[in-house]
């Protein structure tokens, strides 16, 4: 029956039928138990079967006689096209049966599909219905959503009546996104195959899939599962421990552990109706379960193993399989694998893409080769394999190419005749596969692919989809596709102009065809300008038209056309985005609805916005709709937009003109430029909002504070006394706004000159000065406002006469200014200003007029009472006085007439000596009258005051005289007179005029262009200053006559106005001799006076030839007589684009050698120009500026250039005072370093003459390997040389003999090694520099490293001529310093080592197999663990850390490799022993009884510790009752090996040499716990790598340890599993947030701060809030259950046991070794291990870590980079630890970090999930051992971005949280919160909300924290996880009386029973820790009450 089975199945498969569905497998153990011979006669089969096995045989024997017949008719076999099927699957497919090998290899196609055929394929879609997977061969199929999983088609069936059932809307839906990612890789099975004829030019062909496993596994029982096979399963259930799974097998489940998915790494929760692919672990055949591990390195690795039962139907697609090479045919292999099977593999899954023309030489008969089964067909019984590498790895191919990408060079690999052609696309570093199928191959008809398309040609290709199972691209040759301009959605975009054919109209809309795969809607909506009830006529089928894109979602891959002829013809900028709509601009969209509020207007993209009821320009009463109507093409112009929240004002007034009309037709009751007044109604952050009363209406005003006033110092007064009720005058009405709000302004300079300012462009004169205000500052320059918005540009070069790199240096936004009109652009509306002082100078005082002004109104409004002394003590007046006190800064004068006010007199203002008590006659120069304060002067010709009687007639006329009684009839407005400086104000000046009776005068110390930062440096008392009187007393403030200083003025202009020009003199000519006296002195220039010729400036390079030190200018004095020579007449005609400052001055020289030359004929010196100046050439500079980086130096009036800091000096200290070596106009004799001609730049520096001065005085030895020929003998400077000595800052300090980092150059950085900074050797050197440190340093070595930057080698050795500097901290107590004499020799090459040679050096690296010593910059030793010390060393890392200095000697060199080997045992007599800091420094005579001790455990035994003691090689004993006061039982479990103690020396036996010590606390009742001992030369590494002192342990404070952990521990479990217990809800709700966002957040620790480079582990962080966590005790013993039972002796067999516990623990660790367990320790020893595992990130970190120990950075940067490119790009996690490892060195060992980090941060980017790597940055910067300002810096920066770039990531949103709480800014991060709560979606509201609170209960403020858990709980009161979470926290805080309250408001909710159990439970059990019986009771009463209500 068996035989006959078999033969219908032939005869099937032939025929090409399906067969009977087959009974399920069985087992061999079942085959056994069949019986025989059924009692009855009975037949093994089924009715059916027997019924359908007879119908085959009589089919078949029909079939026989007819292949007969033929046979008959003849011999000839049959060819081509007519071969029978039969014949062909019998030489294919049965060869396993028969024996016959194929012919060829038949590729998988759609004909050669079937129903039931199981297939390997890769999810390339998700959508919400169905999943799209990409099968072999090219092939696409579709999963519907009941298909993809049992658990999903269970709750689709279920969905409506668990709905009904269930009220709750919490419920979550799964959805296919949740269960599947694209490029899963999935076995499925076919279930249908349809063939669609709809279309009639191509049929369409779908292949319907099933991923249910039921049919998978088909005829699957649990006797056919074995260990290690691997399976798929769906998760069925989530439990407590791991996950219940289905296998879709009847009475077989099987059960996931936690622990053994991801191997307990699980970064999310799997979901019910997951698919997971695991290995069986364990079969428990009895109860039909199967234990599974879900570990991807574990499911790739598993082979399919033969076993008896195995069949063809077992086989499942993605299985990996052992195989042998039967037969190669030109089209593919024959493989057979488990014995009894063969499979084919086509030419497409070979090991390579592109297999050459001689691929089948690779493959031989029997071959072994590794396969992964691609599909398996039941029905004809053949088998798919593929050798592709990634698909044997468990990985879909990747794809290099993009879709769309053009390539013009491809390369025909292979033509198929009748399939197609194989090519290969050229890519940057290699190439790629793609395949074009022959209708792909041209637009035209091809005959025959060979002739026209040969191997080797190139053609051009674009690519336009993927075979991923193939990892092939799919690329096109047609010329219409290359030149499509669309192939994909990514290549439409929003407003984009398309054309497209109609393909269908349905009564919505029509669907249009844009390119092959691409079809678009356009809406019924959208075919026509206006609303349309059919579709228009033009849209037929086959009609070609023109679209625009209006929206297309790439996700969803739709969409959306439209048609109206508005938007598809429009020129003007459409809006895409929000971003978009700029203010002012004018665009297309189209009406989308009406409100009675206005009208809603659509754009592209969905950006939508709203036009307001009174912007329809429209009458008032008439309704939108009648106007407009919905769908309309409108034109608007845009009002507002606010991109943040999306919100956008339209209005449909579109001109300007109109615009602006419209507004005026509602405001014309007020005008730009009229002065209201108005009152305060509210005080905002940087504006007041006043209620301004116009004649018809109440308005809006606005006033902003730089708007208060023309002076900075008044607006702060202001602010101050301005409060809400206050009423402010004389405003002027600066804008009016669309909202009809009033734009104020209160400047005096613009209220009193209203008249003159401009409000349209019309208005703006070329030439004219006009006063405005700064509205911004850009790098383009000022922009300086007028009236009605009017802003005219000024450009950089206008700023300011002098050089200007910023304006913001200048000028600051609202400032007054005068700008003078250049040019005027009527048509573009633009006009650009000047605001140099030359041009814009003040031509009168109403800058200081408006200051007492409004000093007059701060006092008024301040409140300031009886104010009537200011009349008798006014300005100029004369009083009695007394002198009350003598002070440093002055006298101090009591009024007696006026007890409340102070006199103050300078010491200027004396004139003579006084004493205490002494009545002196004054007069009032200045009155404070907020302060109260009178300025008085003794000066006797001041007081000598001439005051005319006046007549009756002038009475009136001189009460405002009265206030300044001096002879000032004389004086007329516009008067020059000679000022005298009396007094200096920061804003003003007070003078005095001797020629007009001395009467009082006041000057403003700057003008509006000119802010003066330091008045007291630019005048002294005594100075004479040309001015004009502009305000007499009558007119002035306050009685005060107001001057215009003439420095402020045009110097050539005298009088006012600006078209008055002076008269030169025509005979002076370039070049004559004058006669001038000196004006002023400047700190960069003279002002000379040239009689009636005008005025002249005299440079500072222009004043002498050569000069020493100091300011040349300090030699002048006001009123001196000198002579000059023109330099420079000054322009006749003033043009716009060349005014400045020499326009109205001489220029003028004071040079001997210009005034003696003036003779014809002979060329006066000149001063060098950039063109004449060259490198070396020194010159004689001044100083313009200094800042702390840079001095800038003038050689000439124009040109200048730049010193930098370390080219000042090679002097530390003169480093260190660089600011006050340079002060400004000091004369500076320095070199021309280097001179960039194309970017006009020109450095200085003055290390040329202190270098020669330096190698004199220290005569510089040659440096080792410095060629002396090898001079700078062209004198560049450009170049550092060998042996050039420079100054240096320490930017960066290495840590252990990583050495220092100096900067030498703005951007260039040398490296100092450990053994070249200092000729005095000492432990550690690096930490006696500290960064900013200034050194000089000598170049030793200058070479390129690995990654082509320059590396520069220095020395700090005072030998070589270098200098640690002035900060650098020498030995301290107890420190020994070890000076390199003749007993050792300094080490430059290896050259210099031989034999037994003694030498010094520090310790780079140690492990238990020895040391490493660094000698020299090239030179290192190594130490073996036998030649570091006479006594054992516990461990070598600990005794010897990086960094210490040791002295041995050289036991063997080797020359030629490199290799030497040293030891540092104890030296023999005559040589000599290192002091105090050696090894072994201390011998047992040096100690006696009673010392106190420090050292090591060494080893821990039952009676008690030996202790290594420090500095000596001696081990001393602690018997176990010398441990501690008291009894101790188990030693081990207080103290370790390795522990650090104290100890008292309790005896000593000289005979043998033994120390016995003491730790009883008793022993030390004296000493602190920090005491240390001072003689000590070293600290051990863990001392030295904290910043604060290591406490000794003792055996008091390991036991308070002990407690306290646990203590914390048992806190910490309650807390987290009452959070478990009650959180469940919250965490189900959040699966797709944490799946999402809780991954790999990597804290690779790669540079901490500390001597000692610690190893680079990987931490993953998974919780915000476990930062704060307790860990727990490794030793997991029980410190609480302490015994207290007396000490009992040992007997043998408790000492046979510790014996052998000790022996088995040296036996494992032997074996471990064997095993090759031992950690790598060598450079050897890494490189095989990165072999053996080059995918784990864990060995390539340990590498980086260890050659940073070796402090070879470069080496360790380029292991990282090789990292990268070797590990898989499947391995992702594992490439991501390795890029943040990288990013931790270069945070650390970048020069400079920032820089390199972020430069890093950009490159990982690109290959990293950037999420994670943001994430992972933030946790560098997070890092406690980072510097705290960078820290906070770059950190707040970062978080910014990424709340920026994921706005709805919850975890986001919490670290920013996190962050600012930590740091105490509650407030910040309470408005993160509410930024992040409307950025995140609702869904995550409650998860973000309850953390946050979480939060500030543990770093925050706990009233905050309750604040928000109230506002959830109001809203979700039955939310019993969120209650707990509430107690939990209020428990922790321990205010009882809180908690007993929350208690019992939770215990009084409505919740279900099993919610109040727990609740009642938690309360009871607080009570039963915290409270007392009587609480017990009351919660137990409680929950009676409980249960009789619900009961009752």
């Amino acid at each position: 029956m068996a035989g006959k089975r078999k033969k219908l199945e032939v005869a099937a498969s032939a025929e090409g039928r399906e067969v009977p569905r087959k009974r399920p497998a069985v087992s061999p153990g079942q085959a056994a138990e069949e019986e025989d011979f059924p009692r009855g006669g009975a037949s093994a089969l089924t009715p059916a079967e027997i019924q359908e096995a007879r119908a085959q045989a009589d089919e078949e024997f029909k079939n026989e006689n007819k292949s007969q017949s033929k046979k008959r008719r003849t011999d000839v076999p049959l060819k081509g096209k007519h071969k029978s099927l039969t014949e062909e699957n019998s030489t294919l497919f049965s060869h396993g049966l028969t024996g016959k090998l194929p012919k060829s290899v038949d590729i998988l196609r759609y004909k050669s599909l079937c129903v039931g055929m199981k297939m390997w394929g890769a999810v390339a879609e998700i959508n919400n219905k169905d999943l799209v997977v990409s099968l072999p061969g090219g092939l696409r199929g579709f999963v519907r959503a009941e298909e993809a999983s049992e658990v999903l088609a269970k709750d689709t069936r279920n969905t409506k009546k668990r709905r009904k059932k269930e009220k709750s809307s919490d419920e979550e839906v799964v959805s296919l996104v949740d269960l599947f990612s694209i490029g899963q890789l999935v076995a499925c099975t076919v279930r249908k195959l349809e063939l669609s004829k709809s279309n009639r030019e191509k049929k369409s062909r779908r292949i319907e899939l099933s991923l249910c496993l039921n049919h998978l596994y088909e005829g699957l029982t649990i006797d056919a599962v074995h260990e290690g096979q691997a399976m798929t399963a769906t998760v069925s259930s989530l439990e407590d421990h791991g996950y219940l799974l289905s296998f879709g097998v009847p009475a077989m489940s099987g059960f996931l552990l936690h622990s053994n998915y991801m191997d307990g790494k699980e970064t999310s929760k799997l979901r019910m109706g997951q698919l997971v692919q695991g290995v069986v672990v364990s079969v428990d055949k009895k109860r039909g379960t199967v234990g599974l591990k879900a570990s991807p390195s574990l499911v790739a690795s598993t082979m399919v193993k033969e076993y008896a039962g195995l069949t063809l139907e077992i086989l499942t697609p993605g299985s990996m399989v052992h195989a042998r090479v039967r037969a190669v045919s030109k089209s593919g292999l024959l493989l057979s694998f488990l014995t009894y099977f063969t499979g084919t593999v086509d030419i497409f899954h070979l090991e390579t893409p592109l297999p050459g023309p001689s691929w089948s030489e690779k493959y031989s008969e029997n071959q072994r080769v590794k396969a992964r089964i691609l599909f398996v067909d039941p029905v004809k019984k053949s088998v798919g394999l593929s050798l592709n590498p990634q698909l044997i790895n468990y990985t879909i191919p990747t794809m290099a190419p993009a879709i769309g990408d053009v390539f013009e060079n491809a390369v025909v690999h292979r033509v198929d005749p009748t399939l197609g052609i194989l090519v290969e696309l050229p890519l940057k570093k290699s190439s790629a596969a793609a395949y074009i199928h022959i209708s792909n191959v041209s637009d035209e008809h091809v005959a025959k692919l060979g002739k026209k398309y040969c191997v080797g040609k190139k053609v051009r290709a674009r690519v336009v989809g993927f075979r991923v199972m193939d990892g092939l691209a799919i690329a096109s040759l047609k010329d219409s596709v290359v030149e499509q301009l669309l192939i994909s959605h990514a290549d439409v975009k929003p407003a984009m102009i398309v054309r497209g054919t109609v393909v269908a109209t349905e009564p919505f809309g029509s669907f249009i065809q844009l390119a092959d795969g691409l079809r678009a809607l356009c809406p019924l909506q959208h075919m026509s300008d206006f609303q349309r009830t059919a579709p228009s006529a033009k849209f037929q089928v086959g009609a070609r038209l023109k679209f625009r894109v209006l929206t297309c979602d790439i996700q969803t891959r739709k969409i959306t056309l439209t048609h109206k002829k508005t938007l598809v013809m429009s020129k003007l900028k459409p809006i895409t985005s929000y971003e978009d709509a700029v203010e002012g601009l004018v665009t297309h969209g189209f009406i989308t609805g009406f409100e009675d509020y206005g009208c809603f207007v659509s754009f592209y993209n969905d950006v939508k916005g709203l036009a307001h009821r009174k912007d329809l320009g429209i009458d008032a009463g008439v309704k939108a709709d009648t106007v407009f109507e919905v769908g309309q093409s409108i034109k608007c112009r845009v009002l507002r937009c606010d991109s943040a929240t999306c919100r956008l004002s339209l209005s449909f007034v579109t001109s300007s003109h109109r615009f602006v009309s419209s507004l005026a037709v509602d405001i014309e009751c007020v005008k730009v430029g009229e002065l209201v007044s108005g009152t305060v109604a509210h005080v905002a952050d940087k504006v007041f909002i006043l209620d301004v009363m116009t004649d018809k209406e109440l308005m809006k005003g606005i006033l902003t504070f730089p708007h208060l006033s023309d002076t900075s110092g008044h607006v702060e007064g202001l602010k101050g006394i301005i409060k809400v009720g206050h009423k402010l005058e004389q405003l002027l009405v600066l804008d009016v706004t669309d909202k009809q709000k009033l734009i104020l302004s209160a400047k005096y300079s613009l209220v009193h000159r209203v008249a003159e300012l401009p409000s349209d462009i019309s208005q703006v004169q070329v030439q004219a000065v006009i006063p405005g205000y700064i509205a911004n500052i850009t790098e383009k320059g000022c922009f300086v406002r007028f009236l009605k918005h009017l802003t005219g540009l000024a450009s950089i070069p206008q700023v300011a006469d002098e050089f200007v790199s910023d304006a913001n240096h200048h000028f600051t936004v609202g400032q007054s200014v005068r700008a003078h009109v250049l040019e005027v652009n009527q048509e573009a509306c633009k006009f650009s200003v000047s605001l140099k002082q030359s041009l814009c100078f003040s031509t009168d005082a109403s800058l200081l007029h408006g200051y007492f002004l409004e000093e007059d109104k701060i006092v008024e409004a301040s409140g300031a009472s009886n104010l009537e002394w200011t009349e008798s003590l006014a300005i100029g007046t004369c009083v009695e006085g007394e002198i009350q006190e003598i002070k440093d800064y002055g006298v101090i004068v009591n009024v007696p007439k006026h007890k409340d006010i102070v006199g103050f007199v300078t010491h200027y203002q004396l004139g003579g000596s006084v004493e205490v008590g002494q009545r002196v006659q004054a007069r009032v120069l200045d009155v404070a009258k907020a302060d109260g304060i009178v300025d008085l002067t003794l000066r006797t010709h001041l007081l000598q005051v001439k005051e005319p009687e006046p007549s009756s007639a002038k009475k009136e006329k001189n009460k405002l005289k009265r206030s300044n009684p001096a002879t000032t009839e004389n004086l007329q407005k516009h008067q020059k007179v000679t000022a005298v400086v009396e007094l200096i104000k920061d804003d003003y000046l007070v003078l005095s005029l001797l020629d007009q009776g001395n009467a009082i005068c006041f000057a403003s110390t700057g003008d509006y262009n000119l802010q003066v930062k330091d008045a007291h440096q630019r005048y002294q008392p005594g100075q004479r200053l040309p001015a004009t009187v502009e305000e007499l007393a009558e007119e002035g403030p306050g009685g005060r006559i107001l001057l215009l200083l003439g420095s402020f003025t045009d110097p050539v202009v005298t009088m006012v106005g600006l078209n008055k020009r002076p008269r030169h003199d025509r005979k002076m000519e370039v070049g004559s001799l004058v006669d001038a006296e000196v004006l002023s002195v400047e700190q960069l220039h003279l002002i000379l006076n040239i009689s009636k010729n005008g005025k002249g400036r005299v440079h500072i390079t222009e004043v002498k030839d050569e000069f020493g030190n100091g300011n040349p200018l300090s030699s002048f004095v006001v009123g001196q007589k000198v002579k000059a020579k023109v330099l420079v007449k000054p322009h006749t005609k003033r043009t716009a684009s060349r005014a400045g400052v020499g326009d109205h001055l001489f220029e003028l020289t004071l040079r001997p050698s210009q005034l003696t030359d003036v003779c014809e004929g002979e060329q006066a010196k000149s001063l060098p120009s950039f063109a004449t100046l060259a490198t070396g050439q020194a010159v004689t500079a001044y100083v313009q500026e200094v800042t702390e980086e840079r001095a800038w130096l003038l050689v000439a009036p124009h040109v200048r250039g730049r010193l930098f800091i370390l080219d000042s000096s090679t002097d530390p200290t003169e480093l260190q005072s660089f600011k006050e070596r340079f002060t400004i106009g000091t004369a500076v004799h320095c070199c021309v370093k280097a001179i960039d001609h194309s970017k006009g730049t020109l450095d200085f520096t003055l290390v040329a003459t202190d270098n020669n001065f330096n190698k004199a005085e220290i005569e510089v030895p040659q440096i080792e390997g410095q060629d002396p020929s090898s001079e700078d003998s062209d004198g560049k400077r450009g170049e550092i040389k060998e042996g050039e000595i420079m100054g240096g800052r320490i930017s960066r300090l290495y840590p252990g003999v990583g050495g220092l980092s100096v900067q030498i150059a703005p951007s260039l950085f040398g490296r100092v090694h450990i053994t070249h900074m200092s000729d005095t050797w000492r432990d550690n050197p690096v930490t006696h520099f500290r960064e900013g440190q200034f050194v000089r340093c000598v170049v030793l070595e200058v070479k390129k490293s690995v990654v082509g930057k320059p590396q520069i080698d220095l020395s700090l050795r005072s030998s070589l001529g270098g200098s640690e500097g002035s900060e650098a901290t020498h030995g301290g107590p107890g420190e020994t310093e070890i000076p390199r004499g003749n007993t050792t020799v300094a080490v430059n090459t290896i050259q210099d080592l031989k034999e037994g040679l003694l030498v010094q050096g520090y310790v780079k690296n140690a492990s238990n197999k020895g040391c490493f010593v660094t000698l020299s910059r090239h030179v290192d030793a190594r130490v073996l663990i036998s030649n570091l010390s006479d006594s054992y060393i516990v461990d070598p890392s600990e005794s010897f850390p990086p960094g210490k200095l040791v002295t041995g000697r050289i036991v063997s060199v080797e020359h030629l490799s490199g290799r030497v080997e040293m030891s540092l045992k104890s030296l023999s007599s005559g040589s000599i022993r290192v002091p105090e800091g050696g090894i072994l420094g201390r011998h047992f005579a040096d100690f006696k009884v009673g010392d106190i001790v420090f050292g090591l455990i060494k080893r821990i035994e039952s009676f008690g510790l030996f202790i290594s003691i420090e500095q000596s090689s001696l081990v001393g004993m602690c018997h176990v009752s010398e441990v501690a006061d008291h009894y101790v039982k188990n030693i081990e479990k207080h103290y370790k090996v390795g522990d650090r103690v104290r100890a008292r020396i309790l005896k000593m036996d000289e005979g043998n040499e033994r120390i016995s010590l003491g730790l009883k606390e008793s022993y030390f009742p004296e000493l602190g716990d920090e005491m240390e001992p001072q003689s000590e030369g070293e600290a051990p590494d863990e001392v030295i790598q904290s910043n604060a002192g290591t406490r000794i342990k003792t055996i008091d404070d390991v036991m308070a340890d002990k407690d306290e952990d646990i203590e914390g521990d048992e806190n910490e479990e309650k807390e987290e599993d009452s959070e478990e217990e009650s959180g469940e809800t919250e965490e189900g709700s959040e699966d797709d947030e944490e799946s999402d966002e809780a991954d790999v957040e990597p804290d690779v620790m790669l540079g901490s701060r500390s001597l000692v480079a610690p190893p680079l582990d990987v931490q993953l962080d998974r919780d915000l809030t476990s930062s704060g966590a307790h860990t727990k005790d490794e030793n997991g013993e029980d410190a609480a259950e302490e015994d207290t039972e007396e000490a009992k002796k040992l007997n043998r067999r408790a000492k046979k046991r510790i014996k052998e516990e000790r022996e088995a623990e040296i036996r494992a660790a032997e074996e471990k070794r064997l095993r090759g367990d031992q950690a790598p320790e060598t450079l050897d020893d890494f490189e095989a291990l990165v072999r053996a595992s080059p995918n784990s990130s864990f060995v390539w970190i340990k590498y980086m870590a260890f050659l940073i120990q070796l402090a070879d950075i470069d080496k360790a940067r380029a292991i990282a980079e090789r990292a990268l490119e070797t590990i898989n790009f499947r391995e992702e996690s594992e490439k991501l630890n390795v890029w943040v490892a990288y990013l931790n060195l270069e945070n650390v060992y970048g020069t400079p970090p920032k820089e390199a980090v972020l430069e890093l941060f950009q490159k990982a980017l690109q290959y990293c999930d950037p999420k994670k790597l943001y994430f992972a940055l933030l946790g560098i910067y997070e890092n406690p051992q980072q510097p705290e300002g960078p820290k906070h810096d770059m950190a707040d920066q970062l978080l910014k971005t990424m709340t920026r770039k994921y706005n709805t990531s919850a975890k986001v949103w919490l670290r920013q949280i996190q962050s600012l709480l930590g740091r105490g800014m509650g407030d910040a991060a309470n408005k993160a919160l509410e930024q992040g709560l409307k950025s995140l979606p609702r869904r995550k509201h409650i998860k973000v909300i309850s953390r946050a609170a979480i939060l500030e209960f543990r770093i925050g403020s706990p009233e905050r924290a309750r604040i928000l858990f109230e506002g959830i709980l109001r809203n979700y009161p039955k939310r019993t996880d969120l209650w707990s979470v509430y107690l939990d926290q209020e428990i922790r805080l321990g205010n009882e009386s809180v908690i007993r309250a929350l208690f019992e408001r939770v215990i009084c909710l409505e919740l279900p029973p099993r919610k109040m159990k727990f609740l009642f439970k938690k309360y009871l059990d607080y009570e039963k820790a915290q409270g007392n019986e009587e609480g017990m009771e009351h919660v137990k009463t409680k929950a009676m009450e409980y249960v009789d209500a619900k009961l009752g």
